[in-house]
This record gives C-alpha cells, structure tokens and sequence, in this order.
C-alpha cells in the first residue's frame, strides 16, 4: 500500500505541476495526513 500511496502521490504532484512543488508537497502532506487517518 505504502508504494502505492506513493506512487498516486507522484502522479498527482505531475498533473499538478512540477513548477509548484512546494504548494504540491503541502497538498501531498495533508492528503497523506487524511490518508493515515483513514487507515488507522
């Protein structure tokens, strides 16, 4: 699962924008706190 979250999070941060990583990576964290969440 982990490399698969990882791999959805890459994909979103392209269709993003590489030119915004820092808002991307922000976006990232926040997905992955409400995706750790719903896993627990």
């Amino acid at each position: 699962q982990c490399r698969e979250f990882l791999l959805q999070v890459q994909a979103l941060a392209k269709e993003r924008g590489e030119k915004c990583p820092t808002k991307v990576t922000n976006q990232v964290f926040r997905f992955a706190k409400r995706a750790e969440a719903s896993y627990i």
